[in-house]
């Protein structure tokens, strides 16, 4: 028998009733790419249309709207961060509030064994949104798949992404407030009612089609919520604000990651990295990274001392950026100052006094430190004059 006398393996397929959301198994070996056929389901009776799922190819309409880049999905390539990413909320440093919400939820949801409600976290980049989102899609023991407001240009990048979730599967949707507004009309409803409605074939023959999506969670990430719009907003049922670090929790961090890169450091020197970062974990990592890397070229010794750390921070600044400009009551935020205020309740931290108040940078900006609220304190003046310089 000739090859081309050869008949298609059978290549059964199933594909859901958009009514009553059952399987319906079909042969998919006698269907042309992109062709769609309205069927009896076998379990309503009503008409529906199948088709080959996502995962053998994709309908033409939903087709001709990817870019070739979405045509088909790779595994995404671990980044060089991810040996320090926390894979469980035990290893993941602060966050004690957002935290214990967010294990309260998967372990309700997990009881009752059904999907995660849809989260939305709050907070500025590097604070740790996309870490907890891997913890909790490992959590839930679901697969996570991750993309960006700014990836999603049309709608075929959306139904490409939800048609390739099973069950339970986690989105994550870094900058989700970035989203055009004509792919939010597609994406509030899928989040809601599990459901996506595409157009199929064009002109006198277009019709629209109703897919059943399987129960996901969608995880976002935005600085601000207002930056959403309401019906988006009212999709999530879990809506959690990045509180700061505390200085001990960064200084904690800093330990940790100098552990996970193999290299010695002491309470004094993470100290010093913590204070000069801008109060996220992302860049105490890239602070401790440059200390390492500083360290290994300028100096023979193998332990990272406060000596080398004050210098390697130096030169993260201008060198036109004075003690002085790093110093002065004007190069601090007012939100900061206003932070430091409340939880110095007014007072000199040294004395107590209520008189002549100061703010006073803990590790001066020369020597690496920041404008946050964690390295600064109030002093009066008679405390800040009589202060000597520590660090050297």
């Amino acid at each position: 028998m000739n090859q081309s006398d050869a008949q298609p393996l059978a290549n059964y397929v199933t594909c859901r009733c958009q009514y009553c959301d059952k399987g319906i198994e079909f042969d998919a070996s006698t269907f042309d790419k992109g062709e769609t056929r309205t069927v009896p389901c076998p379990h309503c009776g009503l008409e529906t249309i199948i088709f080959v799922p996502q995962q053998q190819s994709v309908p033409p309409v939903i087709q001709q709207s990817l870019p070739s880049e979405f045509a088909e999905q790779k595994t995404a390539v671990s980044s060089p961060d991810a040996q320090m990413t926390p894979k469980q909320f035990s290893d993941f440093i602060g966050q004690k509030r957002a935290k214990a919400r967010l294990e309260l939820a998967t372990a309700a949801a997990k009881k009752r064994g059904e999907a995660l409600g849809h989260v939305l976290l709050i907070g500025s980049p590097g604070s740790g949104k996309a870490t907890l989102a891997g913890i909790l899609a490992k959590t839930m023991g679901v697969n996570l798949k991750s993309t960006s407001g700014t990836a999603i240009e049309r709608a075929g990048d959306l139904v490409n992404q939800l048609t390739s979730l099973e069950a339970g599967d986690v989105l994550f949707i870094d900058e989700i407030h970035r989203l055009r507004r004509i792919i939010e009309e597609y994406l509030s409803p899928a989040m809601e009612d599990f459901k996506l409605d595409i157009i199929v074939d064009q002109g006198e023959n277009a019709r629209s089609v109703r897919l059943n999506l399987p129960r996901f969670t969608l995880i976002g990430t935005t600085p601000r919520k207002e930056r959403l719009t309401p019906a988006l907003l009212s999709c999530f049922s879990i809506i959690e604000n990045m509180d700061a670090y505390s200085f001990e929790e960064l200084t904690a961090i800093a330990c940790r990651f100098a552990k996970l890169l193999e290299f010695e450091i002491d309470r004094g020197v993470a100290d010093r990295i913590a204070r000069s970062a801008d109060g996220t974990p992302l860049d105490v990592l890239r602070r401790l990274r440059h200390v390492r890397d500083f360290a290994h070229v300028k100096s023979s010794s193998e332990v990272i001392t406060a000596d080398i750390t004050a210098e390697a921070l130096k030169m993260l600044f201008p060198s036109n950026e004075t003690r002085e400009a790093n110093e002065s009551r004007a190069a601090i935020p007012s939100e900061v100052r206003r932070e430091v205020w409340r939880r110095d309740g007014g007072r000199c931290v040294k004395c107590g006094s209520r008189e002549n108040l100061e703010y006073d940078h803990i590790i001066p900006g020369s020597k690496g430190g920041s404008n946050t609220a964690r390295n600064i304190e109030l002093l009066c003046e008679a405390c800040n004059r009589a202060k000597s310089d520590l660090i050297r």
